[in-house]
């Protein structure tokens, strides 16, 4: 009998894995019985993993690649899930992200993956689950600095990202931590030429929408765009959808200030984190006990309960 993994009770259950299994059977015209048949699955495991109530094992996975002729298209999603990774939601945008030839990313709170350091990652990725392991903390932030190997690529993607203001004044950690990212950020923008950073102030926020979104184009297939939300992401590629996203992208581009005044207004909030990191660590310093001259040149510690008539 096949091992299967129950999710946890109260996680919120990854659609994306069991929905690309629906998907692709429905769109190879094969019934959830056949498919179960040729995978030598009962119907209920089969449905059980669409509806995404169970992750599949391995096996499962390659009986899918093996009925569909998709290679290891499944099996490396799954593994990806279960070495922690990725969410499985997310599997799919990360497989899109390293064949897309364009990126146009809006992020309202956090700085886009591709353009995080580590320290702020690690933060990022355990801010809200402070009971997370860190085992778990190291495999996701190592996945996450590894996509910026796009970035490195001879022909990389045409990346361009629109920072809401509330990026860079968020406090992720501390005013340290904040100041090396705004570098990092600023030295990517210098390094890579196919890689664009605007920022929307906060004098344009009507422009904004209060859901950050990413539009991936690649050579295999449509363009698609990613939503993120509390209860996982989803992959849009409905035309009609990405028109719209499109649209809109194009608006808050035209909103934001221009890619060399982005670079001016980074570092000027550069600075001001540099400045808080340098308060910040004046304060932690520890108080010097008073000291009292007692003739010229002299410097004396005063005592405790020292004083005149003693």
């Amino acid at each position: 009998m096949s091992r299967t993994r129950k999710w946890p009770t109260g996680m919120s259950i990854p659609p994306s894995l069991g929905e690309d299994v629906r998907r692709v059977r429905r769109a190879r015209r094969i019934s959830q019985t056949a498919f179960a048949s040729a995978t030598g699955y009962t119907q209920s495991y089969v449905s059980r993993v669409e509806s995404g109530e169970f992750m599949p094992s391995v096996k499962f996975a390659a009986a899918c690649d093996r009925t569909f002729g998709t290679g290891d298209l499944f099996v490396g999603q799954l593994r990806r899930v279960i070495d922690g990774e990725y969410p499985a939601w997310f599997a799919p945008y990360i497989d899109a992200e390293r064949e897309a030839t364009s990126i146009r990313d809006f992020s309202t709170i956090f700085i886009m993956g591709l353009l995080q350091t580590e320290a702020y990652a690690r933060l990022a990725l355990s801010g809200g689950r402070p009971n997370i392991p860190v085992r778990d903390i190291d495999a996701k932030a190592s996945s996450r600095l590894r996509r910026r190997e796009v970035l490195e690529k001879p022909n990389p993607p045409r990346v361009w990202v629109v920072l809401h203001e509330s990026c860079l004044r968020a406090r992720i950690g501390s005013a340290q931590v904040m100041s090396h990212q705004m570098e990092y950020l600023l030295d990517q923008t210098r390094r890579h030429q196919s890689l664009t950073v605007q920022v929307l102030p906060y004098s344009a926020t009507e422009a904004a929408i209060g859901t950050p979104f990413i539009l991936l184009d690649v050579p295999s297939g449509p363009t698609s765009v990613f939503v993120e939300g509390p209860g996982g992401g989803r992959r849009h590629d409905g035309p009609e959808t990405v028109a719209d996203s499109v649209e809109l992208y194009d608006h808050l581009r035209a909103s934001s200030l221009s890619p060399r005044e982005s670079v001016a207004f980074i570092s000027d909030i550069r600075d001001e984190h540099e400045r808080n990191a340098v308060d910040q660590e004046q304060l932690q310093r520890p108080a010097r006990r008073q000291l009292r001259r007692v003739g010229a040149g002299s410097r004396v510690r005063r005592r405790r309960g020292s004083g005149a008539g003693q």
